[in-house]
């Protein structure tokens, strides 16, 4: 039997919402919806993907061409007819678990029966940023040179963070929020009426909120592994990304593992990259052994101290689930090896702007393949119509 792939950018939310029966906001809906193939490139030949809309022969032949993808696209009407191996989201949370509790019945035995099967508090508890800061001081702990001021604050109180913020410039963290979202860039001494708003509202419904001295970040990385059914943890390689001034994503890096390697040591060396990721594997493998299966990404930061060196922050937060990275390291063995790219998500409140753009973009940087890889050019990786909000787009080369 084939696996069924589902993309969910909503998984954060609903955990941090906690209930089967929440609802994402018409934009995550619509992200969902537009950007739902982008599973196709994490799946194996003859998965499924679950889809919104069949996508139209010609996107499905040209990325079969490009990407030699052999899976299947289908709506969730036909795929309630059928059987799976396993399923897997994005991610999983309350409301996924939920969604598909009819199609979980019909998996494999081994599937029903592995940690991953069910939702409980303490799941939830595993994927809190609570968790992450735990993971980092276990880390800094083994690692000598890395400073402890990195380590977050737990606050339950307006009081507490207020305290932190008139002695630095402070980034507040909701427990459970992803891309950007549910955080706050607070200078020093300048918490705003509006801000402790937010901060209440945080507070409220999440119970507490963890708090971090501002860095000047200089590069985000992070290091994606796969957790499998033996609670192995495999490394499956670097991810090295662009975030906005607050934090949101827009976009990765698509080279080799030994280029990714070196951006990133250039900052931290070989030797200290290499120590990070293995106490980091220790780390992963004592709090999730048993808990987790699946895919999971560790952000980092590099940043510039006071002194005007480079630091590293080794566990900014802790992602169980697929991620835009995961999804870079899938892209890159179809280039070639000596080429780099930047694998992004684009979105346009405009109807028939993204579907204009890209049928530009496919004129302005034409697609060129040598002996089955890309050297150069751009692709849409998910089919877009006039309808479109959202894209997942891939160029290569000097663009």
């Amino acid at each position: 039997m084939q696996d069924l792939y589902l993309f969910n950018p909503d998984n954060e939310i609903s955990i941090a919402n906690g209930t089967n029966g929440y609802t994402p906001k018409a934009n995550i809906s619509i992200m969902a919806g537009d950007l739902a193939f982008l599973s196709a490139y994490l799946a194996k030949n003859a998965d499924y993907v679950l889809v919104a809309r069949m996508p139209d022969l010609n996107f499905m032949k040209g990325r079969r061409e490009v990407f030699g993808l052999d899976c299947q696209p289908i709506i969730w009407e036909k795929a309630q007819l059928l059987s799976f191996n396993e399923i897997k989201p994005w991610g999983w949370s309350p409301r996924v678990h939920n969604l598909l509790k009819d199609l979980k019945s019909r998996c494999n035995e081994q599937f029903r029966e592995s940690v991953m099967a069910t939702w409980s508090e303490e799941r939830r508890g595993l994927y809190s940023r609570r968790v992450a800061a735990a993971c980092l001081t276990d880390m800094i702990r083994a690692i000598p040179g890395i400073g402890e001021e990195v380590i977050p604050c737990e606050c339950r109180t307006l009081a507490e963070i207020r305290l932190l913020s008139e002695k630095r410039d402070i980034v507040v963290k909701a427990p459970w929020s992803s891309s950007g979202k549910g955080v706050l860039f607070i200078p020093k001494g300048q918490m705003t009426g509006k801000e402790e708003e937010v901060l209440s509202g945080f507070l409220h419904k999440q119970g507490y909120v963890m708090v971090e001295k501002r860095l000047n970040r200089v590069l985000d990385f992070a290091m994606e592994f796969e957790m499998d059914r033996l609670f192995h943890l495999n490394f499956l390689g670097y991810s090295v990304f662009q975030t906005s001034r607050r934090g949101e994503y827009e976009g990765n890096r698509v080279a080799s593992r030994a280029r990714l390697e070196g951006m990133i040591s250039r900052y931290t060396g070989m030797g200290l990259l290499h120590e990070i990721r293995e106490q980091l594997e220790k780390v992963l493998t004592s709090v999730f052994h048993g808990k987790y299966v699946g895919c999971l990404g560790v952000d980092m930061m590099i940043y510039e101290d006071e002194s005007g060196g480079f630091g590293v922050q080794p566990c900014v937060e802790i992602n169980l689930r697929y991620n835009m990275g995961i999804v870079s390291i899938a892209l890159q063995r179809f280039l070639q090896e000596e080429v780099e790219g930047v694998f992004t998500i684009r979105f346009s409140p405009k109807p028939g702007e993204i579907m204009q753009s890209v049928e530009e973009n496919r004129d302005a940087y034409p697609l060129q393949v040598k002996t089955g890889r890309i050297t150069a050019g751009y692709i849409n990786l998910t089919p877009v119509s006039r309808e479109s909000r959202f894209v997942a787009e891939l160029y290569v080369g000097d663009k």
